[in-house]
């Protein structure tokens, strides 16, 4: 006899092939795996086939396609021939602006549920009552409401953002149905196994909260790339690791919860032909080769020490950022898939070591501000058993490490073994003691700008500039008009115990 069963992707992140943009070698993960597991899986069971949002952004393929505005769109294309029948939006799906949103919606056959974002005051998506062999379910699609507080405002201007508790309870009322499924892109704000807060409660997770609201029955989450499949308040509750390596499965009779690996299914080809045009001008795009850069080993071997000790690929960032912006200071982060780079800089280089499409803001900032903001920082780090390690919560649920910024322009110590809010010890510019009426300009991406990470001191600075363009655009064209690239690297952070 068949089951019933629901299929869901989440953050797959651009991931359509199992091929590796770095190197070219196959991988375990991507969606031409995926549309061998939907077919093996469709002939044995009937299946709802969801995808939970996050999937324009986030491979080299999606970022070229994107910056040509290739029609149609290739996510698209292939969530169509692997058969998805519903998706919900997640929050990097704002990333490349309103047109590119809409026409990845536009090129689908899949229905968007997604009811709490409104576009000119009409839902994006709606609620839907699918009638499997046995049953009505309701399907629910909800997004984290925080996007405002990271996206470039140019991209959410036709955009509302409403609270999904609040549109989940009103969704619930519509609908006279047996079992109600909800798909949220979004986390888990609280353990799963006592309800502790596992983190400052700010909205933009609240997975928790739906699986107490009345009438829910399971939960399919997202944006955290967690591994999750257990019953949480005696409901089944789900998510899964990021970029295609895993997808999640609900027994709708049985209501049983399961991960299955993408490793575990061969390679569908019809995928990878589909996508073979668009792979072979993102390889091209990706080859170019834009210069050279010198002076220091610029490839990262240990992600821990190059945040420790500031690594000259970071100095490089930040350089790069002084000349677009004049700032006083400039800041930037390690991002967590940060490789570096070798001598010979090609734009595949940039593309898979910034991974985001995060443009320059400039802001006005206090030192008093600027010391707050140092701290935020410090909270990167802890004391554990007699040595400077990363504090767990910048690893688990997700790995956040995106969240320590390493600062040029300015030199400071952070003394980790004091209290939280007070390990900024010392706080120089130009070699002078930083004080707290002094008045700064500091250069950043967008998401710290707009407070991403827990920086809330940032967001009321004034803004001074705002540079509406790609990092990796910046990157590419400082490199090719300087040819040669050299580096000013200074040892000016000093991480103590």
């Amino acid at each position: 006899m068949k089951q019933n069963l629901i299929l869901c992707t989440s953050d797959v992140h651009g991931t359509l092939s199992a091929y590796s943009y770095l190197d070219g070698s196959l991988t375990n993960n991507g969606l031409s795996r995926y549309k061998t597991a939907v077919d093996n899986l469709h002939n044995q069971n009937d299946i709802i086939v969801v995808d939970n949002g996050d999937s324009l952004q986030g491979s080299p393929l999606m970022t070229y396609a994107l910056k040509i505005q290739a029609k149609p769109n290739p996510l698209a294309t292939a969530f169509n021939k692997i058969g998805v029948d519903y998706v919900n939006i997640g929050n990097h799906d704002f990333n490349y602006g309103e047109n590119a949103l809409l026409n990845y919606l536009d090129d689908l056959d899949a229905l968007c549920l997604t009811s709490n974002i409104l576009y000119k005051d009409e839902p994006i998506g709606h609620t839907v009552v699918h009638q499997t062999s046995n049953e009505r379910i309701a399907l629910i699609g909800l997004c984290t409401d925080y996007i405002p507080n990271w996206e470039k405002p140019e991209h959410i201007e036709n955009f509302r953002f409403l609270d999904p508790i609040e549109t989940l309870k009103q969704e619930i009322a519509k609908v006279d149905v047996d079992k109600i499924i909800v798909f949220y892109h979004g986390g888990f704000e609280r353990d799963l196994k006592d309800g502790h807060p596992t983190e400052k409660l700010t909205g933009e997770n609240v997975g928790y909260e739906i699986l107490t609201t009345s009438g829910v029955d399971a939960l399919f989450s997202g944006h955290q790339h967690r591994s999750i499949a257990q019953n949480v308040l005696n409901k089944p509750a789900l998510q899964c690791a990021l970029n295609a390596n895993e997808f999640m499965v609900l027994e709708l009779e049985s209501m049983t919860p399961y991960l299955s690996s993408m490793k575990d299914y061969d390679i569908d080809k019809s995928i990878e032909l589909l996508i073979k045009p668009f792979d072979e001008q993102t390889q091209l795009w990706l080859d170019q080769e834009l210069g050279q850069i010198k002076g220091h080993d610029f490839k990262i071997k240990d992600p821990f020490q190059a945040r420790l000790y500031k690594h000259p690929y970071v100095s490089f960032i930040n350089q790069v950022q002084k000349e677009a912006t004049q700032a006083d200071i400039c800041g930037t982060a390690l991002f967590n898939v940060a490789i570096g780079l070798d001598e010979v800089i090609h734009y595949r280089d940039l593309v898979l070591n910034y991974a985001y499409p995060n443009s320059l803001i400039v802001k006005e900032m206090t030192g008093k501000v600027l010391r707050d903001y140092l701290e935020q920082c410090a909270d990167y780090f802890i004391v554990k058993e007699g040595n400077i390690a990363v504090n767990p919560l910048f690893d688990e649920p997700k790995p956040q490490h995106f969240n320590y910024d390493m600062l040029d322009g300015i030199e400071y110590t952070l003394k980790i073994s004091n209290p939280v809010g007070q390990r900024v010890v010392e706080l120089k510019f130009e070699g002078m003691d930083v004080q707290e009426d002094d008045v700064f300009t500091v250069a950043m991406n967008n998401y710290r700008a707009s407070g991403g990470g827990n920086f809330h001191m940032i967001p009321e600075c004034p803004t001074v500039m705002e540079i509406q363009r790609d990092m990796t655009e910046i990157m590419a064209e400082y490199i090719q008009d300087k040819k040669i690239v050299t580096v000013n690297h200074h040892d000016n952070i000093h991480i103590i115990l």
